[in-house]
């Protein structure tokens, strides 16, 4: 499959959910069209007419408001329509063209997901292109305002020594990927902000929890604590990882007085050599009452979803 018909696929799927999407394209910084796509051809005129005439001002807004800005969402209201702008890497921008009519959030967390995607294949990566079950649960959430201020949670990563705990937090908090393997010692904690809106964000302060487990067992029920969210990871290629998950969720229920959101994630997708079947995964999830989510640090796929996903649910609480 080529990229264009990658990028089909996706923007197939997201006007399948969003009825009110009229156009979408993909382009570069200067504006020129890798790909875009109608939902019907009476539509051309008006959808081409709307994109061109609000694209120009907003590359030059991304040039000189936004200087050197890498990464931003933007929705803008235009007439009888909403315009949703996503950078999807370092030299492309997806952008939407709606009826007024959609929700924000919607746009929002459909429109990020898929500039992810485009952003890897772009760069060659190797791209899941199913939407996840997770991103339908966030996009349809029925809030439509958050509260305003800055907020913190804390997130706790666990799992088996070696399964990518850190090189998914990584991959959030810098976007980047290490080869090299370097066992966690006790915990490490990072910190990364995600928006809601200009008025409302979270700053995630996130917790890699180490696996080793007979030296640091009386240190990490101490972690444990003050969680708000718990990521349970397994590395898909070795399935004694994914048969412990029960043991990490004993592990940190004993030692917790209060309910902990949980979400499986399941790392390194890019791997050929996987033990575990997708069925096995959601039945597993459905056992727990949580979401899971199929991801790779290496590529960068769904990571900053499953962070966007523990993010939402902390705000839910206010």
């Amino acid at each position: 499959m080529n990229d264009t018909e990658m990028f089909d696929n996706l923007i197939t799927q997201l006007m399948a959910e969003i009825s009110e999407i009229q156009a979408s394209a993909i382009v570069d910084r200067d504006g020129l069209i890798i790909y875009s796509k109608l939902r019907n051809s009476q539509a051309e005129d008006d959808a081409i007419g709307a994109v061109t005439a609000v694209f120009d001002s907003f590359i030059a807004r991304i040039k000189t408001d936004l200087g050197s800005a890498k990464e931003f969402v933007t929705i803008l209201s235009v007439d009888q329509n909403k315009m949703l702008f996503v950078s999807a890497g370092n030299d492309a921008i997806f952008t939407v063209l709606a009826d007024k009519s959609v929700k924000d959030n919607k746009l929002k967390v459909y429109g990020e997901h898929i500039a992810n995607k485009i952003r890897l294949i772009l760069e060659g990566d190797k791209v899941d292109l199913e939407i996840p079950p997770i991103i339908h649960i966030l996009a349809n959430l029925q809030r439509n305002e958050f509260p305003a201020g800055n907020f913190s949670a804390k997130i706790i990563v666990l799992g088996d020594p070696m399964v990518g705990k850190t090189s998914l937090i990584r991959r959030f908090v810098d976007n980047k990927f290490a080869e090299s393997y370097i066992s966690t010692i006790g915990v490490d904690i990072l910190r990364k902000s995600i928006s809601f809106n200009e008025e409302s964000s979270v700053v995630l302060s996130i917790w890699d929890i180490g696996g080793q487990e007979k030296n640091l067992t009386p240190y990490r029920k101490r972690f444990y604590q003050g969680a708000d969210h718990a990521f349970i990871a397994f590395d898909i290629s070795r399935r004694k990882t994914f048969e412990n998950i029960d043991h990490w969720l004993e592990d940190m229920q004993s030692s917790l007085d209060r309910r902990v959101f949980i979400t499986l994630i399941a790392t390194k997708m890019d791997l050929e050599n996987q033990e575990i079947t997708i069925e096995e995964i959601q039945k597993k999830a459905d056992e727990l009452g949580c979401p899971y989510i199929l991801t790779s640090a290496k590529t960068g796929s769904n990571v900053y979803d499953a962070f966007q996903y523990a993010s939402y649910k902390f705000i839910e609480r206010f």
